[in-house]
């Protein structure tokens, strides 16, 4: 292989330090080396930014000669006073020795005020490997070809052959310009126009150059003789053959063509790979080639004769390069025929679910690549990067669509090589969602609730609805938190059913404020208390009041004394009456000692008519009055009265007139009607209830006390017949003692 020449480096350090204070460089200028098969990100130089006061100084690369994008802004990092400043590769960084191998650097560091630039030299070193030519046609001295004058214009004369299958280009570059001409395979051709004269010699300079940029030289040296000794002769000095693996036993690799008559073929060296047709100059294979278990058959050179039948001495020699190529047909093999993994329902999006192993087994694995296939259910949850299979949406375990398919997610990892056919190898991928309680359950619907103060014990006051997104849903527990002083409600801990335990009652407490706990179960992939999410809410009992207490009269008997003359429009008394029963309307009824009818309620006020004290035989009014007043809270059942006493007092009051003269025509006597209410008492019911149960009392003592003499004392008991029974036997006896 051809080198390449030595490059010399004159490299000088210019440094430029514009220095207001004392901020400087550490370590600029100076020269650093660095391959030019560094990777991305690589190091190129540590140095250092002293005295520089401001805590973000401004350090950027300038210029670079010649230009170039492959350097990166140095990075800083404050150690103490001093920023320690690095230079890495950039991502577009192609680093060619051949091309530049060196580049200046000019650095500027702003702090504050003050200015400073810096230099660094970077050189390239070539380590990458360079395309080796045969050691014969890149010697010194080249190698040789014999052409005679008479071959056919164009023909080929010589093949550049490579060691190594690598795209290259070639080319003539002495001399320059050269009648002969070198094709894209390497093929050097005699001139289009033949060759003038015999007996030349003629040298090339053809340089190899691959798609890196690197180069190799080699040298031809070519002698042309007068006349084609022999009649038999190959048209080229050397064949490239390409055919591909696995074409069976006896697959034709070429045919050979030799100028002459009953030409024969043979080759020089045997092969047990290849044979050749005497008779045809075909060569073929003596069995199937296969590269993935025979790797060595890819490039084999052979050496074949051609002779006249009947003289051996008239023969010709060439060079068949055969190169197999690999078929693609094998697909990729995987270390996992069968993916089944559990993910927790809140894994993130990005996160790695398996990293496949997969290998192609073809000799010239050209590189796999990955893809998924989807069912509807799995569609967008997860993507390839690469080898991985990873995340691609939030997983979902809380619906009834994964509850339907086992909260499982079903996938497929297309496997597939880039050969020609592709070959694709299919891994099922099975991915079960755990579940994670991470939803807070919360109260829906009414919270406030009504119930009557006279509901009994058990009453179903409401039902309290609560839900958790977490699967299964709604499932909840309820308790009421907080002690109850009396306990007045309970709450089914699994329908969230409010019932009633005590008696309420209106009149001391109005509405009840209740804090419900909710505690969702069962939303783990195992119960774990500690995991559990809780929730609360406030609901409100309103106890509606009911008509359950008498009204009361402050003081229940009343007094008044008045004037007979008094005004009807000043009441005689108001009464102060009350229920405690917020919905009771108390109305007011004189039920009793309204003698004549001469007083009336207004509302709770006891208002009189005008009095009559006429003594002349008209009505005379008593003076002395004992109101009984009903005092009633309803006009609906349940009703509840009670009985209010106004005792009034009426001074008889009279006017005196001056005596006149004038004569007083006697009245003509008219038919007059006077109503007179008789009083009489009328007690309330209670009183008569009370009186009835205290006489059947009474009697039922008095029949007991009887009952009780009459076994003390047995005559009681006994009747007439009974009781003189005992005499007349005393008879009998007396009797029979007289006669004796």
């Amino acid at each position: 292989m051809g080198s390449l020449p030595p490059v010399l480096l004159c490299i000088s350090l210019l440094f430029i330090h514009e220095t207001w204070g004392q901020v400087e460089f550490l370590s600029l200028p100076d020269t650093v080396s660095i391959k030019e098969s560094s990777p991305i990100g690589t190091s190129v130089h540590n140095f250092s930014l002293i005295n520089c006061t401001i805590n973000n100084p401004t350090v950027t690369i300038t210029s670079v000669i010649p230009p170039a994008t492959y350097f990166n802004t140095p990075t800083q990092t404050l150690n103490g006073s001093v920023f320690d400043l690095q230079i890495t590769l950039s991502s577009t960084a192609t680093l060619n020795a051949q091309v530049v191998n060196v580049y200046i650097l000019q650095i500027t560091a702003v702090c504050g005020n003050e200015t400073i630039t810096g230099q660094l030299f970077v050189n390239i070193i070539d380590d990458l490997p360079k395309p080796l030519c045969e050691p014969k046609f890149s010697s010194q001295v080249g190698d040789t070809v014999e052409v005679y004058s008479n071959v056919p214009a164009s023909s080929p004369i010589y093949t550049v052959v490579l060691p190594k299958n690598t795209t290259v280009t070639y080319k003539i570059t002495s001399p320059s310009p050269s009648p002969f001409t070198i094709s894209p395979d390497g093929t050097v051709q005699a001139p289009a126009a033949g060759f003038a004269n015999a007996n030349l010699n003629y040298q090339l300079q053809i340089q190899v150059n691959d798609t890196a940029g690197n180069t190799c030289n080699g040298t031809l040296n070519g002698q042309s003789s007068s006349c084609l000794p022999n009649s038999v002769n190959f048209t080229s000095s050397s064949y490239s053959v390409t055919i591909p693996e696995n074409g069976g036993p006896g697959y034709l690799v070429t045919t050979l063509k030799a100028t002459g008559t009953d030409v024969l073929y043979q080759l020089i060296v045997p092969s047990n790979i290849y044979y050749i047709e005497p008779g045809t100059g075909m060569i073929r294979t003596t069995f199937n080639l296969d590269l993935d278990t025979n790797p060595s058959l890819v490039t084999t050179i052979l050496m074949v004769r051609a002779y006249d039948r009947y003289q051996r001495s008239d023969n010709a020699t060439t060079t068949v390069t055969i190169t197999v190529t690999d078929v693609n047909d094998i697909a990729p093999q995987c270390s996992s025929a069968l993916v089944v993994k559990q993910v927790p329902q809140n894994a993130p999006v990005g996160d790695i679910i398996e990293t496949f192993s997969c290998t192609d087994p073809d000799y010239s694995s050209t590189g796999l690549t990955y893809s998924i296939i989807s069912n509807a259910n799995s569609l967008y949850s997860f993507r390839m990067v690469g080898n991985q299979l990873v995340i691609n949406n939030t997983l979902n375990y809380d619906s009834y669509e994964m509850a339907s398919v086992n909260f499982q997610y079903l996938a497929t990892v297309v496997v597939t090589d880039n050969g020609t056919p592709k070959m694709t190898t299919n891994i099922p991928v099975f991915v079960t969602v755990t579940p994670v309680n991470d939803y807070q359950p919360a109260c829906v619907g009414p919270l406030t609730y009504s119930i009557n103060e006279n509901q009994p014990f058990g009453t179903v006051v409401g039902q309290l609805n609560a839900t958790d997104a977490d699967y299964p849903f709604n499932n909840v527990q309820y308790s009421i938190t907080g002690a109850q002083n009396p306990t007045m409600f309970y709450i089914n801990p699994r329908n969230g059913e409010i019932n009633l335990l005590g008696l309420l009652d209106y009149e001391k407490q109005t509405t009840y404020n209740l804090v419900i706990n909710l505690v969702d179960l069962n939303n783990d992939i195992l119960p774990d208390p500690q995991k559990q999410q809780t929730g609360s809410c406030t609901i409100t009992i309103n106890v509606q009041d009911y008509n359950d207490n008498p009204p009361i009269c402050t003081p229940p008997y009343e007094e008044a004394t008045i004037y007979s003359t008094n005004s009807t429009a000043i009441p005689v008394k108001s009464l102060t009456c009350s229920d405690i029963d917020v919905t009771s309307v108390l109305s007011y009824t004189i039920v009793g000692g309204n003698t004549n009818s001469r007083f009336w309620m207004s509302g709770s006020s006891v208002m009189h008519n005008p009095f009559s004290f006429n003594t002349d035989g008209g009505v005379y009014d008593p003076e002395n009055y004992e109101l009984l007043i009903l005092v009633t809270d309803s006009t609906a059942s349940p009703q509840y009265s009670t009985t209010a006493t106004v005792f009034v007092t009426v001074i008889p009051w009279t006017t005196t007139q001056a005596t006149t003269t004038t004569t007083t025509p006697a009245p003509q006597k008219q038919t007059t009607i006077v109503n007179q209410t008789l009083a009489y008492w009328q007690p309330d019911t209670w009183f008569i209830v009370v009186m009835i149960i205290t006489g059947a009392l009474l009697l039922g003592a008095i029949g007991l006390l009887t009952w009780a003499l009459c076994r003390r004392y047995p005559l009681c008991a006994q009747g007439p017949k009974d009781g003189t029974q005992p005499l007349l036997q005393d008879r009998s006896l007396t009797a029979g003692l007289r006669i004796q």
